[in-house]
């Protein structure tokens, strides 16, 4: 098809409708609506929500992601039909990417309200994509010039050696970048394979630009990735500090429930947040605490797999301490030791009976449950450990000791 002269995307919006007899709406990659033709009295309510609300649905996006529709337009440049989903008040569709090699741009999405879309008509589609890529190019470069401005910022406050503050609040107002009078670093990382890490990310991506939805937080939060992390600075003004670390929480639940959606449950990232500060210049103490968080839960995702704040480590949060003390100091603990040895030659498990029993606080009853064992049982295991190790479970500083050493051999620095 020919080349057209238009002056924006508007106008382009509306010479495909008049090609294609069908509305036409025209969104970024992060499904926002960019522009869009006129219409009659056939628009479904989908396209109503989206031209009025400026993006598609959240309901919406979830079932085109169930239904593979979204997974369809990113790896492909042909264009996709997609079938009534009446229960979401969507009619028969089709829709193509905007893209520059494999970098998705937008998307072109036409509505089957007048007339049935024939195998021509995507040919027209394909044409229109061509059309709207050099608009939508400069149009993320506009946005993309802004954000790497804003990552760079963020990574300013995430580094120990940060400018001073006034360079710093100097360079916020200048991006428009509010910082809240308190603030908290989430740091979230991955857990699944490269190659489905390179979907999540897209998605993050789109959620991340669209927070209006959902985000407790006073205001937008900036957010870069570094490798596999997803890193979230979040605030609240001074009269609601008390209530930061459950709205980190709740940020983190709504992020990964969103993601759970798509994706089919999997459990895709972990996440951790450090406790809160008052000054930029203390983030980058935040963001040390919420990456410590992240390395203990992967050392440790029995005792912390529930844990997401700093605050809620307890003594683990001292385990990075202790375990370079413990290497320092040349320390070993020879009661447990021996327990070990004595488990490697009997292919026993007095180490395990011993950890079930301090994790249970002594508690008899709760012990055998967790073991699956006859109480008669686990007192002989608890006679032995006593005879091997030369431990006494009622003296209050074995204990202790035991316990934490117990977990100290797990972590790994």
């Amino acid at each position: 098809m020919e080349n057209v002269e238009f002056s924006d995307l508007m106008e382009l919006a509306e010479m495909i409708s008049e090609r294609l007899d069908n509305p036409i709406t025209i969104e970024d990659m992060n499904h926002r609506v960019i522009a869009y033709s006129t219409h009659g009295d056939m628009t479904d309510p989908v396209r109503m929500q989206t031209i009025m609300k400026r993006k598609v649905p959240e309901a919406v996006l979830v079932r085109f992601w169930k239904e593979g529709v979204i997974q369809a337009l990113m790896h492909t440049d042909e264009p996709v039909r997609i079938p009534a989903i009446k229960d979401v008040g969507l009619d028969n569709r089709a829709a193509i990417s905007i893209r520059r090699g494999q970098e998705v741009l937008g998307y072109i999405w036409v509505q089957e309200a007048v007339r049935r879309i024939e195998d021509a008509d995507l040919d027209v589609l394909k044409w229109a994509a061509r059309m709207a890529m050099p608009r939508m190019i400069h149009r993320k470069t506009r946005h993309s010039q802004n954000e790497e401005k804003r990552r760079e910022l963020f990574w300013q406050l995430l580094s120990k050696g940060a400018m001073d503050r006034r360079e710093i609040e100097k360079q916020a107002a200048d991006l428009q970048v509010h910082l809240p009078a308190v603030m908290e670093v989430l740091v979230f990382e991955a857990k699944c394979a490269a190659d489905i890490w390179r979907n999540v990310q897209k998605e993050l991506e789109y959620l991340l630009s669209n927070l209006n939805d959902f985000i407790p937080f006073q205001s937008l939060p900036l957010w870069t990735f570094d490798q596999r992390q997803l890193i979230v600075l979040g605030g609240l003004d001074k009269k609601n500090e008390g209530k930061i670390q459950a709205i980190s929480m709740q940020f983190i639940e709504q992020l990964l429930k969103r993601l759970d959606q798509r994706f089919s449950g999997e459990k895709l990232m972990i996440a951790g947040y450090g406790q809160p500060v008052y000054d930029v210049l203390q983030v980058s103490r935040s963001y040390q605490q919420a990456l410590e968080v992240i390395h203990l839960k992967q050392s440790l995702s029995d005792e912390l797999g529930h844990v997401c704040g700093y605050h809620q480590l307890g003594v683990y949060h001292m385990f990075p301490q202790m375990a370079r003390l413990n290497e320092q100091m040349g320390y070993r603990n020879e009661k447990l030791e021996r327990l070990m040895e004595y488990d490697r030659q009997n292919n026993s498990n007095l180490v395990e009976t011993l950890e079930a029993f301090l994790d249970a606080a002594g508690r008899m009853n709760r012990t055998v449950e967790v073991l699956h064992v006859h109480p008669n049982t686990l007192s002989y295991r608890l006679k032995r450990i006593g005879e091997v190790g030369d431990i006494n479970l009622n003296d209050p500083n074995d204990r202790v000791t035991l316990f934490l050493d117990i977990k100290l051999s797990k972590y790994k620095p």
